[in-house]
Parts: structure tokens; C-alpha cells; sequence
């Protein structure tokens, strides 16, 4: 792999925190930090609540409902949890979406998002497929999503800049839709440079918190922690914090039993499928 998948999970964690203007200009992107919470708990419970069940992690989970964007921001870690299996991982966020009553637009553009993440986590990430991917895999997109995919598809293809892109949108009436659309076209239009990507999200006039933070959760899960800027990096408010999580997360991913951790002289591996051999 290119990156380690640790640092692919900080990179998307740390990557949502910051707005990076420039080297001069770096602030916290509020609306994630206002998600905190919802995040936190979100990954203490695939971490130690045992079996994951849809409902239990939807009631143990408390975004603000009433903003789809905290809702959205809200499932990152079900995206980085069940990165391996786009199937499973659509299912489980159209699940959730129906545990939280959300609208058909939020949670088509959970399962766009979600899509894009698990293809940089997997290494699978084509910018000249990736929509077209998205389009046959995740069927039952709403429909405006659908058709500005596919637009966007074309846009990118013909080299059209962000700012046509924006003026495109700024018809669409729903602001997570627009959002979510903007996210990814400033992130696939460069997404081997993270600054360039969140910074040019951050300076267009429609710009909203919403399209900062999955701008960078998508930089950062693509370039991992080392692509983001030492200086975005430093100013990223509990960035400890979120590395820690990403690497209980991980663990969690990975089966190990936190809360029956193993004996220290007994080192950790993980591998895939049938590259270790049991010891004997």
C-alpha cells in the first residue's frame, strides 16, 4: 500500500478539522467540531460495544438531526469502519439513515461519500472511473444526485474549473446536495494535493462548512496524515485526540479485543487473509 491504513484513518479524521486556506491562514472547521461528539461516540461503540447492530449504534449516536450536515459528518466512522465492503457499508448507512429519519438527499450523498472513501482506503481509487464506479454500484441515488454525477463526470473529463462547476450548482435548493457536489469536485479535480484541494473549496462563494469538512475528510483519507501540511497539522485543535481514535478504530477493525487487550511479550500482526500462519 501506498499509505498505512492507520494513517489513512487520521488523514480522514484530522483532515475534516482544519479549513486550510494557506500557510497564513489555518482555522478549525467548526461544524465538525461541533460533531465531536457524535464522532467520538460513534467509535467508542465499534470499539467496545461488542456486536455492531444497526439500531443500538443509531440511539447510542447523537448528531443534531436537525442539520443534515452533522447527521452526514456524523457516520464517518461506519465509512472508515466498513471501508472493505461497499456493499455492506451502503447498507448500513441507508439503515442508519432510516434510524435517524433522514431525507432521500442526505442519504444519498452519506452513500456517495462513503464510496469515495472506502475507494482511496482500498487503494482503488481511479479519478477517470470513480464516478461512473459510484453510478453502477450505488443504485438508488436521488435522482438530482444521480444527474449531477453524471454531469459532473463529463465536467471533469473536460477539464471544466470549480468555479463552472459552482455556478452549475448554485441552482440546485438543497444545500447538502451542493455541498456534497462540491466536496468531490474540488477533491477529484487534485486529489494528490490536499492544501490545493480544501483550500480551493474554502475560497468559492458558495462555499459552506459542510464542503470544507468532507473536502478534507476525502484529501485526508486519499493522502493520509502525511499529506496534509505540518502547519494545518499543528493547527488542528485535539489532533492527538483524533489520531488516538483512528488507531482504536483500527484495532477495532482489525479484531482485536480492546477491553481483553493481549499480553505485552505477545506482539500484534495483522495481515490479510492467509498470509500469517497460525502459531504453533
Amino acid at each position: 500500500m501506498k499509505h498505512l491504513l492507520l494513517t489513512k484513518f487520521q488523514g480522514a479524521l484530522i483532515g475534516g478539522n482544519l479549513i486550510y486556506l494557506d500557510r497564513y491562514q489555518i482555522a478549525p472547521n467548526q461544524l465538525i467540531m461541533n460533531t465531536t461528539p457524535a464522532l467520538i461516540d460513534g467509535i467508542n461503540y465499534l470499539t467496545f460495544g461488542g456486536k455492531f447492530a444497526i439500531e443500538d449504534w443509531s440511539k447510542r449516536v447523537n448528531p443534531d438531526l436537525n442539520n443534515s450536515a452533522s447527521a452526514l459528518i456524523a457516520m464517518l466512522p461506519l465509512m472508515l469502519f466498513f471501508h472493505e465492503d461497499r456493499p455492506k457499508l451502503r447498507e448500513v448507512v441507508i439503515n442508519i439513515s432510516h434510524e435517524w429519519q433522514l431525507d432521500w438527499e442526505t442519504c444519498s450523498s452519506a452513500v456517495a461519500i462513503g464510496y469515495l472513501v472506502s475507494r482511496s482506503l482500498t487503494e482503488s481509487f481511479n479519478t477517470k472511473t470513480a464516478i461512473s464506479q459510484l453510478l453502477d454500484e450505488m443504485t438508488n441515488l436521488h435522482p438530482l444526485i444521480f444527474q449531477e454525477l453524471s454531469t459532473l463526470d463529463r465536467a471533469l473529463a473536460g477539464s471544466m474549473s470549480l468555479h463552472q462547476v459552482e455556478r452549475r450548482l448554485a441552482r440546485i435548493e438543497q444545500p447538502v446536495i451542493t455541498s456534497v457536489l462540491l466536496a468531490m469536485s474540488s477533491f477529484m479535480a487534485t486529489p494528490e494535493d490536499f492544501s490545493l484541494a480544501t483550500r480551493r473549496v474554502a475560497k468559492l462563494e458558495t462555499r459552506s462548512l459542510l464542503a470544507c469538512a468532507l473536502t478534507g475528510i476525502l484529501a485526508g483519507a486519499h493522502n493520509s496524515l502525511s499529506g496534509i501540511p505540518l502547519n494545518g497539522y499543528i493547527a488542528t485543535q485535539e489532533r492527538t485526540q483524533w489520531q488516538a481514535l483512528a488507531a482504536q478504530l483500527l484495532n477495532a477493525w482489525a479484531g482485536v479485543d480492546l477491553q481483553h487487550p493481549q499480553p505485552p511479550d505477545l506482539p500484534l500482526a495483522i495481515a490479510a487473509p492467509n498470509v500469517i500462519q497460525r502459531r504453533g
